[in-house]
């Protein structure tokens, strides 16, 4: 049952020429940079952002946000300290941006879609490629007539607050993690097919292309087509109810770990330190607790439990003993970003020796005790899926998951 529905913006939500936009966009920053700092040229500026931007899309390290990389590989290209660049991109889009939008259009149908969407109870994701920072996002939605002031959308993917970028499925996996669900119950809808369409297919999501009248390449099968206003009709009728899970695949497995990391990671960064030791709820576990059961059981549950079915042929797995109630272990000497680090690090190992395996690997067979007949794959996504019911547990309670 779909749950999500992830919106690309530009062509999508938005009628804009990208390219021109891109054009655009690079020369006036790079104007700017050049007015505000005499020793740089608008030249060396965009130079520099080409390969920022380049540095940000190859990143699948969970712990660096886009916005330190772009910074730090502005700050390396242009030699200027990070702080000062920080400083001028926020100037830049306080400033000039908002002229750069003279020529989009809002797109036929997108605020109905987006209205029809949430009163089905159907949560909404801006899924644009996170390369601007936030202020400069909700420019680009308030020219295509979208206030999110209004528009209550579960999370605007901005290069603040996101670790990885399109076309890497990671980045489908990140979102999917910060808003609690799983990708046989997520569309996402776009129009690019290598950005929108491939990554999303390959990390599990059903998908929505946007035609604006062209043919389909080869090789490229999405759930459907057409326009806005297609869509939203099709929905009307009945079409969420009807699209069938995608199988879970061995490749899926690293991006769904790390993106699930990222979130967490996302998550902490945003959270009020002290709620680390909160209890809204007394029957559940602070943060604090959850984060050092995630670092515990990926060293002493999850990567062993993979393991020894690499090792052992059809081994029979029992249920691990169940963790403490809250309140009841002593974490007074823990700090929970050592603990966060502590558990990116652990899954750095198990993803280290999932990476080893061969295609046979991943379809050697276990007995589960609950399961029943399982495999070293599902295991794997057992252990991705552990993940995200305490990420969700943690965003439950500190009172939200994404923004």
């Amino acid at each position: 049952m779909i749950k999500a529905v992830l919106l690309d913006l530009d062509d999508t939500l938005l009628h804009i020429d990208i390219d021109n936009f891109t054009k655009s966009y690079m020369q006036s920053l790079g104007a700017f940079a050049a007015q505000r700092h005499p020793m740089l040229t608008s030249e060396k500026v965009q130079t520099a952002l080409v390969s920022a931007v380049r540095a940000t899309v190859r990143n699948i390290d969970p712990a660096q946000t886009n916005a330190s990389i772009v910074s730090a590989a502005l700050a390396t290209a242009i030699d200027m300290p990070p702080a000062a660049i920080d400083t001028l991109m926020a100037d830049f889009y306080g400033e000039s941006y908002a002229q750069l939008g003279n020529t989009a259009q809002p797109v036929e149908g997108a605020v109905s879609l987006i209205e029809h969407l949430l009163e089905i109870g159907v949560r909404v994701v801006i899924a644009t490629n996170p390369l601007f920072p936030r202020a400069a996002l909700l420019g680009r939605l308030a020219w295509a007539g979208i206030d999110l002031d209004k528009t209550p959308v579960a999370l605007l993917t901005s290069v603040d607050i996101m670790h990885f970028t399109k076309p890497n499925p990671h980045y489908y996996e990140e979102i999917l993690a910060r808003i609690g669900v799983e990708a046989e119950d997520a569309l996402m809808v776009g129009d690019d097919i290598k950005n929108d369409m491939i990554p999303a297919a390959s990390a599990g999501l059903s998908t929505y292309w946007i035609t604006w009248d062209r043919a389909l390449p080869d090789g490229v099968t999405p759930n459907g087509k057409g326009t806005l206003h297609q869509l939203e009709q099709m929905i009307h009728d009945g079409w969420l109810q009807t699209l069938i899970p995608k199988p879970r695949t061995a490749e899926q497995v690293a991006p769904r770990m790390l993106g699930n990391v990222a979130a967490l990671g996302g998550i902490i960064a945003e959270m009020n330190p002290a709620l680390w030791n909160a209890y809204p709820d007394p029957r559940e576990w602070s943060p604090l607790e959850i984060v050092c059961h995630l670092r515990d059981s990926e060293s002493a549950i999850q990567r062993p439990r993979l393991l020894r079915i690499l090792r052992e042929d059809n081994p029979f797995l029992v249920p691990p003993p169940a963790p403490p109630a809250p309140h009841v272990r002593d974490l007074s000497g823990e700090d929970g970003n050592a603990a966060y680090a502590a558990f990116a690090a652990e899954r750095a190992k198990t993803l280290a020796m999932l990476a080893e395996l061969s295609a046979d690997d991943w379809t050697r067979p276990a007995r589960h005790s609950i399961f029943g007949p399982t495999s070293l794959l599902e295991m794997a996504h057992f252990t991705a899926r552990h993940d995200r019911l305490h990420i969700l547990q943690l965003c439950e309670t500190i009172g939200h998951c994404a923004i």
